[in-house]
């Protein structure tokens, strides 16, 4: 009976021995709890972290596009005016071959296949975001050059917003304001003396400015002639 008894408080100390040995080496449930509440926060700031580069790159890549399409638009005045004939300082009073209902027309460039208007307005179509700046005058044939015959109105750029830096004068010497343009998202100036044009195109706080001579390709084609007359 001794030697039994000895027995079973041996097995019950070894037992206590043992259930307090895995105590210790294991985690208890609150142990548990925080860890995965701290893993969790890490994930969460790793994931706002990520969806903030996204957004980032995302920005980026609309700003680029709208660069590209300021571009784009800019490349197209600067040939209408080197191909134009003249620029009215008042366009309202022009006639435009398209309707400018709810349109502001702001550029006029007098040209032999008649007169280029640039207006910016309202989207015509919910595909663009924003203000828009249209362009109507004549197509573009295969060879690159005027048409005659048909005129278009088409969107060169969405998403206009006034400057937020408007100009207080024309950037250079002698220019004068064209269409009372100076506060709006396309502002024009033109010296009068020299033909010479700068149009700015404004997004808000990102805009493009380019410059150009109204009616270059006549000097061109004089300065062409004389070469060949003094030849």
């Amino acid at each position: 009976m001794k030697r039994t008894s000895k027995s079973r408080a041996w097995s019950l100390r070894a037992r206590q021995r043992c259930a307090g040995q895995d105590g210790a080496s294991g985690f208890t449930l609150m142990e548990l709890l925080i860890v995965l509440l701290v893993a969790s926060g890490l994930a969460l700031v790793c994931f706002n972290a990520l969806l903030a580069d996204g957004q980032l790159v995302g920005r980026m890549a609309e700003r680029w596009r709208q660069r590209q399409e300021r571009e784009r638009a800019l490349d197209l005045i600067r040939h209408d005016l080197v191909q134009g004939d003249d620029v009215l300082t008042d366009p309202r009073l022009a006639e435009h071959r398209c309707s400018m209902s709810k349109r502001q027309p702001v550029l006029v460039v007098a040209t032999k296949a008649g007169p280029i208007t640039y207006a910016i307005g309202p989207p015509p179509s919910s595909i663009w975001a924003g203000r828009v700046l249209m362009r109507c005058g004549p197509a573009f044939t295969k060879a690159g050059v005027w048409s005659r015959k048909s005129f278009l109105s088409r969107v060169l750029v969405d998403g206009l917003q006034p400057p937020e830096t408007p100009w207080r004068q024309c950037p250079m010497a002698g220019g004068v304001e064209v269409g009372n343009s100076f506060a709006l998202p396309l502002s024009v100036c033109m010296e009068p003396a020299t033909g010479l044009a700068t149009v700015r195109i404004s997004q808000g706080q990102e805009d493009s400015t380019a410059s150009a001579v109204v009616g270059l390709h006549r000097l061109t084609v004089a300065d062409s002639v004389q070469g060949k007359t003094g030849d």
